[in-house]
């Protein structure tokens, strides 16, 4: 009975997309995201405010209940532009309509580590309906064209929408203002950011052990230094569960931009927190203890490349985090800059609302 229903509902499903396909074609942008519930994460959020255009938001993650699907499928097929930060799973199961238009905002857009096609191959192409791709700088073009199988010229460096806050000054100056109003105690201190990346054995996530002893670090650090965390927004733990002086975990309480705003240096591993670091010009350091056995692999040349040293042995990590900031790796800074972020020059809102307008008038 059960296989019985299901393929009734995927025939009804079949018939729903041919009623949708003939439906009027609005001139809407549809926001589709996958990465948060009820609400759009920062590149889709600064698309949203500046685009003067009727507009309709759905913001859930993935996976989400069959029953959905009907509704789903009726969004994506009669909105002239969808527009989406990250995977949009159901480009797998509807072919949109020729008027219609697809901008990945694609959340990370620069060449770091390996993703889409060059990690996963898989038979279908779940890229194949995006008609234009954000990357941050013109060298990382090529590798989304492997990444999502796509010709070149879908593929254009507008930097990330996100970025363009990070080189206003006013806004730079109200974000540290309005963080030191929540949490007065961190003012005037030395702020160490720490922020790990997901972890995963083939598709399947799975708990990362950092390999440090936060006590020790606790006792390690001045009463002028204080270590803050924020773990990757598809991770449901934390690291430290007892109280420390000197270590704040703030995933809950702080954005990951925000917390860039306000740090001395950026500790990561495999983190595309990295772009906005180099676009807010952060001493960085890379600490990666899993380094010989991480799957996903890289485009630039891991950790030469990098703007910033990488270190592996946990014992060292107070000690590494005074060093890279005050012996910063000025030249690789520049150097990953010009090869990674260029793009992202306070303009590229600008320039993806410019395309989509443009669609619209289509």
């Amino acid at each position: 009975m059960k296989r019985f229903l299901k393929e009734c509902y995927h025939m009804f499903l079949r018939i729903w997309v041919a009623v949708c396909r003939r439906l009027p074609l609005k001139k809407r942008v549809l926001f589709f995201s996958i990465r948060a519930d009820g609400r759009l994460l920062e590149n889709a959020q600064c698309v949203y405010d500046a685009l003067d255009a009727e507009k309709t938001v759905f913001a859930h993650k993935y996976p989400m209940p069959s029953k959905w699907r009907p509704y789903i499928y009726y969004l994506l097929l009669t909105h002239k532009v969808v527009v989406t930060d990250d995977y949009l799973p159901y480009l797998r199961e509807v072919e949109l309509r020729d008027a219609q238009r697809v901008f990945q905002i694609w959340h990370a857009g620069g060449g770091f580590k390996k993703m889409g096609f060059d990690v996963f191959p898989e038979p279908d192409n779940i890229h194949a309906q995006y008609d234009d791709v954000i990357v941050t700088a013109e060298d990382c073009r090529k590798f989304f064209v492997t990444a999502f199988r796509l010709p070149i010229d879908k593929i254009h460096a507008y930097g990330l929408p996100r970025t363009d806050k990070l080189l206003d000054e006013k806004w730079l100056e109200k974000t540290r203002e309005d963080f030191f109003g929540r949490h007065p105690s961190l003012r005037g201190k030395t702020l160490y950011l720490y922020c790990p990346t997901f972890r995963e054995v083939g598709k399947k996530r799975v708990r990362f052990d950092p390999q440090l002893d936060f006590a020790r670090i606790d006792r390690e650090l001045s009463d002028d230094e204080v270590l803050l965390i924020h773990m990757h927004p598809t991770v449901d733990y934390s690291f430290v569960e007892k109280p420390c002086a000197h270590i704040f975990d703030l995933t809950k309480e702080e954005d990951t931009l925000t917390l860039e705003c306000v740090c001395d240096l950026l500790v990561t591993d495999y983190s595309s927190v990295i772009v906005e670091g180099s676009v807010l010009g952060l001493p960085m350091l890379f600490y990666c203890p899993d380094f010989d056995v991480y799957e996903r692999g890289f485009y630039l040349n891991y950790p030469d490349d990098l703007p910033g040293e990488m270190f592996t042995d946990g014992s060292q990590f107070v000690d590494r985090m005074r060093d890279a900031r005050a012996n910063r790796s000025i030249e690789r800074e520049k150097e990953y800059r010009r090869a990674q972020t260029s793009a992202c020059d306070g303009h590229a809102t600008q320039r993806v609302v410019k395309v989509i307008e443009d669609w619209l008038r289509e």
